[in-house]
């Protein structure tokens, strides 16, 4: 018969009972406090998931915001509603809207100088929603932005806020994101 030396036996007990132990604290938590590793390529949580596909809604749609308001910037200081950076960001009933407004300075004889400063933010982003929308309230200031006579470049009467709340939607589409309402709340000062 082939005996085991005691302090073998002894150390063989004493690893099994300590790896017992740490497999039971592990498994109930033991008081061991701290976030547990996520193995690597384990799928995203859907919480991570769905704040992500937020924030890029959310960043893709102040793109096509901040864009359409260049683009009615440059159109409004020709003036041509058929700017064809109008279309790149607006969708209808929007697009037509703006149109009508530039195609009122042209017939005028009017032309807007200057630049707008806006500071747009996103209120709602809607991903449940068909189509997918995101709304944006910027304060939007007119300080240096004027309608002038394009022959005289003398300033055409306004009396409108200069500084106002603003609000628009922006809708997903096949071809992107476009900003498809867009109000102005002169009665709201910011």
């Amino acid at each position: 018969m082939h005996r085991v030396p005691q302090h073998t036996t002894r150390r063989v007990l004493a690893i099994l009972v300590s790896l017992a132990i740490l497999a039971a604290a592990s498994a109930c938590g033991g008081g061991m406090e701290g976030p547990r590793p996520v193995p690597v390529g384990a799928p995203p949580s859907p919480a991570a998931t769905a704040d992500t596909e937020r924030s890029k809604a959310a960043d893709a749609a102040l793109a096509a915001y901040n864009g359409y308001m260049q683009a009615a910037q440059k159109a409004s200081a020709i003036p041509d509603p058929r700017h064809p950076d109008l279309r790149k960001y607006l969708g209808d009933p929007l697009y037509a809207r703006v149109q009508a407004g530039i195609g009122l300075l042209e017939r005028e004889g009017a032309v807007r100088e200057g630049r707008l400063k806006i500071n747009p933010t996103v209120t709602v982003v809607d991903l449940e929603s068909t189509p997918k929308t995101v709304q944006i309230q910027d304060c939007v200031d007119g300080t240096d932005y004027k309608m002038v006579y394009q022959t005289t470049r003398s300033p055409v009467p306004d009396k409108r806020n200069v500084r106002y709340v603003a609000t628009a939607t922006v809708t997903l589409f096949d071809e992107g994101w476009l900003v498809t309402q867009g109000l102005s709340h002169e009665d709201q000062p910011c």
